[in-house]
C-alpha cells in the first residue's frame, strides 16, 4: 500500500449535506477530523424553503463538524451546472454566519454572475476556492485559464480536483495534460464507483464489490506521477444527485481493503426492517469486522446485532456505513493515525 505524503490533508470524502452523512462526520475522532476535509454537496431544500433549509444544515454542521476546520462546499444540487448568484450568496452567508469555515466549490460551467458572486466570497473570507474539473475539462485548458481569472486568484490559493465521478482514475493519462500542475495549492482525485443500483445483487448473502476508486489510485501512487493526488471518494454512495430513498431495501454496506462487502434484503416498506439484525450478527461475527470501537458506525452495527434493539431506518443504515468508510479509508492511508 503507497504511504500517503505528510501533508495536513490525506483524504477528501465527497459527502451529502443529509443527514446520515453528517451523523458520521459527527462521530469523527478529532485525529481523523485532523486528517480529512469533507467536500460536502448541499442537498435540495424539500418542503423547507431555501433560507430555512440553509440555516437548519448550518446549525447541524456547527456540532457534526465544527467551527475550527474548513470544509468544502458544493451548491450543485441547489443552482444547477450554470450556478446562481442569488443562491451562492445566500448559502455563503448563512456558513458565515454561523462561523463555518467553508471553503466554495468552483465549476467551469459556472456563469460570470456566478463567478463575480464567488469572487466577492472568497475576496471576503480568505480560504480560496476548490476547482472541480473532470478529465473532460483537460482537452480545454483555456477554460481552465478562464475560469481563474475571472476569480482573479492566484493558484496556490485554489484546489484543484479531479473528479473521474463514476469511473476508475486514469491518472498516468491524465496528470501530465493538468496545466500548471506544480503550481494548485492541493491536488485531489476524486472516483466513485458504487454502482448506482443494487437491484440485481442476490438477497440475503454478502456480494463483493471491488473498489476501483481506491485500486486505481492506489495503482498510480505506487507507478509514480508528477505528482501525487489527495485521494477522494463517494464513501459507498454512487455520484449524482441526492436519492430520495424511493423504496428502500434493508442493507448494509461495509468497507474492507480492496472491495465493499454488501447484503441486500426485503424493502422497508413491506416491513423488512428486522432484516438488519441478522446481517449485523453476520458482520459483527466476521473476521473482518473492524470492531465495535472502530468507528460510531461500527459501534451501531455492533448494538442493532442484538434483536431485542432497534432496527432503525435506509438514514441510520447508511450513516452507520459511512461512518465506517471514513474511518477505514483514514486508517488505510495514515495507519494509526500517525
Amino acid at each position: 500500500m503507497p504511504k500517503a505524503a505528510k501533508r495536513e490533508i490525506v483524504y477528501v470524502p465527497i459527502l451529502k449535506s443529509k443527514a446520515g452523512e453528517r451523523w458520521a462526520l459527527s462521530h469523527l475522532t478529532p485525529q481523523r477530523k485532523a486528517k480529512i476535509r469533507p467536500l460536502l454537496e448541499f442537498h435540495p431544500p424539500g418542503a423547507k424553503s431555501l433560507g430555512e433549509h440553509v440555516e437548519s444544515v448550518c446549525e447541524s454542521l456547527q456540532a457534526a463538524w465544527g467551527v475550527d476546520r474548513r470544509f468544502y462546499v458544493d451548491t450543485i444540487w441547489l443552482n444547477g451546472s450554470s450556478g446562481n448568484p442569488a443562491i451562492i450568496a445566500d448559502v455563503f452567508e448563512a456558513m458565515e454566519t454561523a462561523d463555518l469555515r467553508a471553503v466554495p466549490v468552483i465549476r467551469p460551467t459556472y456563469d460570470d454572475a456566478s463567478l463575480d458572486q464567488l469572487r466577492a466570497i472568497i475576496a471576503t473570507n480568505d480560504r480560496g476556492c476548490l476547482l472541480r474539473i473532470t478529465p473532460q475539462t483537460l482537452d480545454m485548458p483555456a477554460v481552465i485559464d478562464s475560469v481563474i481569472e475571472a476569480l482573479g486568484m492566484n493558484r496556490d490559493k485554489v484546489d484543484l480536483l479531479l473528479d473521474y465521478r463514476q469511473h476508475a482514475m486514469a491518472l498516468a493519462n491524465n496528470v501530465p495534460n493538468i496545466p500548471h500542475l506544480a503550481d494548485w495549492r492541493l491536488f485531489i482525485a476524486a472516483s466513485g464507483v458504487f454502482p448506482v443500483s443494487l437491484a440485481n445483487l442476490p438477497l440475503h448473502q454478502w456480494t463483493e464489490i471491488p473498489r476501483y476508486d481506491w485500486s486505481s489510485w492506489q495503482n498510480a501512487i505506487e507507478n509514480g506521477l508528477q505528482r501525487d493526488p489527495i485521494f477522494s471518494d463517494y464513501t459507498m454512495r454512487p455520484p449524482g444527485a441526492p436519492a430520495d430513498f424511493g423504496a428502500p431495501s434493508v442493507n448494509l454496506r461495509y468497507a474492507l481493503e480492496d472491495h465493499w462487502r454488501v447484503q441486500m434484503g426485503g424493502r422497508f416498506r413491506d416491513g423488512a426492517a428486522p432484516e438488519i439484525h441478522a446481517m449485523c450478527a453476520q458482520l459483527a461475527a466476521s473476521p473482518e469486522y473492524s470492531g465495535a470501537e472502530f468507528s460510531g458506525g461500527d459501534e451501531e452495527i455492533d448494538r442493532v446485532s442484538d434483536d431485542d434493539e432497534g432496527p432503525g431506518g435506509p438514514t441510520q443504515w447508511l450513516q452507520w456505513c459511512v461512518s465506517h468508510h471514513i474511518e477505514f479509508v483514514a486508517e488505510q492511508l495514515v495507519p494509526d493515525g500517525a
